[in-house]
């Protein structure tokens, strides 16, 4: 062949280890220290982030008297299907879309504690700069997206414009092989 795609290869995220193991990657390639993953309940995060959140970054001010308690990024386990404890047993996902989202997710999160690390801001809003990386690096793995009114993004497709479906995922998209 020709041509070779450049696209990397999906990560396997399905348990919160997997899930720090991807970060952890990201935080080399992109010089920023780790940070450490929590999959909590779907209350948890709601109670912590706000109703209808299911991941969030956050890191204590320097001022505060738990700022070296150090910085998180917490998930819902069950929005986000990603298992607290390391299984056997996959987490069960039904759709390839819902594996493209996780991924998404994922890397969302990260973006907000690289710019939080590289320029001490707050990323709330997600602005020009935030939604030109997260378009970036969602692309190195094949996902595209279109914004919604609120900055988030929605209707996942590959490059060709095609929605990832309602397929059952197979192993090289869980990220097994």
């Amino acid at each position: 062949m020709f041509w070779k795609s450049k696209k990397k290869k999906w990560p396997k995220i399905d348990s919160c280890s997997e899930v720090q193991t991807f970060v952890d990657q990201m935080c080399l390639e992109y010089d920023v220290p780790s940070i450490k993953v929590i999959v909590k309940s779907k209350n948890w995060v709601e109670w912590f982030a706000g109703v209808g959140v299911s991941a969030c970054a956050f890191w204590p001010n320097e001022g505060e008297p738990d700022a070296g308690f150090g910085r998180y990024i917490v998930f819902d386990g069950q929005t986000c299907r990603i298992s607290g404890k390391d299984r056997n047993v996959p987490v069960k996902i039904n759709h390839r879309e819902q594996v493209v989202v996780r991924i998404h997710t994922v890397i969302h999160e990260f973006i907000h504690h690289y710019f939080h690390h590289h320029f001490g801001v707050n990323t709330d809003g997600h602005g020009s700069r935030f939604r030109q990386m997260e378009k970036k690096m969602n692309a190195e793995y094949g996902i595209y997206f279109f914004y919604s009114w609120s900055n988030y993004a929605i209707i996942f497709h590959n490059f060709w414009g095609f929605g990832f479906g309602k397929r059952k995922p197979n192993a090289a998209d869980r990220g097994w092989i």
